[in-house]
């Protein structure tokens, strides 16, 4: 059995134990998510404090909520839907106008740079990090939300979908042409070409 194959039964057993008030159901779905959940959240409020506040209150949410839960459809994109409409609220809330996904290649940059050793190092993953963010930024809000759920979120493009109420082969063509814009606009600022 594969892992996402056993993962999804392990998880209807635990939305169901969850329906039933397990507590400790609670606290694994918690811990396979939490993660995910901070790093997309993070990418759109841009505010260590506030994600933290956002996926706390999606996990408070998804224990009050859990009677409503189909176990069969699982519970990633019910959380990921609730996180993205939460963080914009509070976004709102603030007066801030969402970037979601700034810190979307925040870790590749860190990455990018492993390679490299010396104090040279830090300084490239950090330009890395600023011409990804500055790119990513500058992409179209809807390409940027399913590039952010898809490698940010860790969601399978499925999910993606299904989060952001998309037909699947629109976020498919969003995530390539995304994809597409960065490449143009990195290779660009890099002074770079890409091959034919």
């Amino acid at each position: 059995m594969d892992d996402g194959r056993h993962w999804r039964e392990t998880e209807r057993s635990l939305i169901e134990r969850l329906r039933a008030g397990d507590t400790d159901a609670f606290a694994r779905l918690f811990e396979k998510y939490r993660r995910g959940l901070l790093a997309y959240v993070r990418g759109v409020v841009r505010d260590e404090g506030l994600a933290e506040d956002v996926v706390q209150d999606c996990f408070v949410a998804l224990a009050r909520s859990a009677a409503r839960i189909n176990p069969a459809r699982g519970v990633s994109g019910w959380l990921y839907r609730t996180a993205r409409n939460r963080a914009i609220d509070v976004l709102r809330h603030r007066g801030f106008e969402a970037l979601p996904g700034e810190e979307f290649f925040a870790g590749g940059a860190a990455e990018a740079a492993a390679g490299t050793s010396g104090p040279d190092a830090e300084l490239m993953a950090g330009e890395t990090a600023r011409r990804l963010r500055g790119a990513l930024a500058a992409l179209p809000e809807r390409e940027r939300e399913v590039l952010t759920l898809r490698f940010d979120g860790g969601l399978t493009f499925n999910a993606t979908a299904r989060v952001l109420r998309r037909p699947l082969g629109t976020v498919l063509w969003q995530a390539r042409r995304a994809v597409e814009r960065l490449r143009e606009m990195l290779g660009e600022e890099s002074g770079g070409r890409r091959p034919a």
